[in-house]
């Protein structure tokens, strides 16, 4: 109303150096610098966002963009003189991203380069602006960390719990329609078909993306602040609640006519018009909460899709003046680049014999080595498994091996924890916990492991299992990543593997199912290391 451009296009503090092309200049430098720390991070994006449940990722990018040139455009005139003072917030930033981009790429880990950059960036929005500014694009960076992929025991915990909860109000939806359906953990189960509720299906494509619109909306919107908060609260169980209207759409579909039309387009067409129509969702729940308050609070538009300035704001990146804290940007990038380039003695040779030549007889335990159905080998996606079953005249029961081995957990395939993915297929686990074991003679010792009596109606089981990761035994899935980092650093390994051991338990007799699982564990253990290396 009548404020002029130039008035709006924040200016940036002249006093930290001289103006000209210093600024930019050093800038460009100090991406430079640092882009050996960031390939990975760069690389692991781009893949990612090839990908259906991160293809969200460049407009997400767009939108923190446009969000924090509104945001700069708009600040108050005091903080537009506001100088870039104290610098250490964003030298502290700076390093931290460089330490962690460094570790990605000592450990060849493009997920924690990843995270570096986005931390990275934020510590040269800070030297820029200085933190007071710098705070003030907080959404910004809010949106930009739904960009980045998410650690793959985070990604499977998600997606299996997301899976669990989609089927059950998907099955719940198929009901209300009238066709009688069974559920049996992610199987529905409609007499003639059964739909497995993949990861795929499991919503997780759906839910970053209505969040992040959810955030544009806030951002972008003249509501007070309770309505914006009311707003993002929905957005996740919206997301999830229409994920189980597709499961439920596509299970009537099938119903009619045919499993074949769950395939293909109409899947994919499914998941397009389910994420339309949440945006068109939200914004309808804006509407609505803006009818419901009062006529004196509705005299702006419920939405400001101003643009108007914002590429001015952005060409001020032009007057960046040749500050000290810009010059140690560079000379910290390029330092730890070139501590990361330098050529090193960390690799160890690798030789192991494949799962193939497990001996399927030892001790009188008699063994029959199976394959898994294709689509469970795609989604565990190990290099080499064996998924064998053993027993012996004297055992009573068989006890099943499964050991999946890994020869590189950083190209996107990644052993995750049965305590996900067991209630996936149905099983209830109804006591966890670890257990020491005593395996002395087998080249083992004694070491953790976790153990498991999980229930699937009559049935009942007694599980073992661990991550053998080069030579450690380890039982939480994120130690797991954090040993891999160590030795990916030190040793120059990404290997690994996951072992489990699994028994009936008949009637209440758990004690002769620990014995017989332990026997074969005494059994099977000294063979392990040729095929997991150490």
């Amino acid at each position: 109303m009548g404020v002029q451009l130039a008035d709006r296009t924040p200016s940036l503090p002249a006093s930290r150096g001289s103006a000209g092309l210093g600024g930019p200049l050093l800038l460009l430098l100090a991406l430079l610098a640092a882009s050996p720390l960031f390939f990975l991070g760069f690389r692991e994006l781009a893949e990612n966002w090839a990908t259906p449940v991160y293809s969200h990722g460049p407009v997400v990018a767009f939108m923190a963009v446009w969000i924090g040139l509104r945001t700069l455009r708009d600040e108050p005139e005091e903080y537009r003189a506001h100088p870039a003072t104290p610098v250490w917030p964003g030298v502290l930033l700076v390093t931290l991203g460089l330490v962690i981009a460094a570790i990605g790429t000592l450990s060849k880990i493009g997920d924690v380069s990843a995270y570096g950059l986005l931390i990275w960036i934020a510590g040269m929005v800070c030297l820029i602006l200085g933190p007071t500014r710098a705070r003030r694009l907080w959404l910004s960076m809010l949106l930009l960390i739904f960009v980045l992929p998410l650690p793959q025991f985070m990604y499977w915990q998600l997606t299996t719990f997301l899976q669990h909860v989609s089927a059950i109000l998907g099955v719940g939806m198929i009901r209300a329609l009238g066709l009688a359906v069974y559920l049996d953990g992610n199987i529905i189960d409609l007499g003639v078909y059964r739909l497995q509720v993949a990861e795929a299906c499991s919503g997780l494509q759906f839910l970053f993306p209505v969040i992040s619109f959810a955030l544009l909306f806030a951002a972008i919107s003249n509501a007070p602040m309770w309505h914006k908060l009311v707003l993002v609260a929905l957005s996740m169980p919206l997301a999830v609640l229409m994920n189980s209207a597709r499961i439920a759409i596509t299970a009537v579909v099938v119903n009619r006519y045919g499993i074949e039309t769950a395939e293909g387009f109409l899947h994919a067409f499914e998941g397009w018009t389910i994420l339309l129509v949440c945006i068109v969702l939200l914004a309808a729940a804006m509407i609505l909460l803006r009818m419901l308050s009062p006529k004196a609070k509705r005299k702006n538009p419920l939405f400001d899709f101003d643009t108007k300035g914002l590429a001015q704001v952005a060409s001020r990146l032009k007057g960046v003046p040749a500050a000290p804290q810009l010059g140690f940007a560079v000379l910290a990038g390029g330092l730890l680049s070139v501590l990361v380039l330098l050529p090193t003695n960390r690799t160890e040779a690798l030789t192991r014999t494949g799962f193939e030549r497990f001996p399927t007889m030892m001790d009188g335990w008699q063994g029959l080595s199976t394959r898994l159905e294709p689509g469970i080998e795609e989604v565990i996606g190990a290099d080499d498994y064996i998924n064998a079953t053993y027993s012996t005249p004297d055992a009573g029961q068989p006890v099943h091996l499964f050991a999946a081995f890994y020869s590189d957990q950083t190209n996107g395939s990644a052993l995750h924890s049965p305590q996900v993915c067991l209630p996936a297929n149905g099983w209830e686990v109804t006591e966890f916990g670890t257990r020491r074991l005593d395996m002395t003679g087998t080249g083992y010792g004694s070491f953790d492991a976790n153990r498991a009596e999980i229930i699937k109606g009559t049935d009942r089981q007694l599980v073992y299992y661990w991550f053998e990761q080069r030579g450690s035994r380890i039982t939480n899935d994120f130690l797991a990543k954090i040993d891999m980092l160590v030795d990916g650093i030190m040793r120059d390994r990404r290997d690994g593997a996951i072992v489990r051991f699994v028994t009936p338990i008949k009637g209440n007799d758990i004690a002769a199912a620990e014995v017989r699982i332990r026997e074969l564990m005494r059994s099977t253990l000294p063979y392990l290391p040729k095929h997991i290396p150490f």
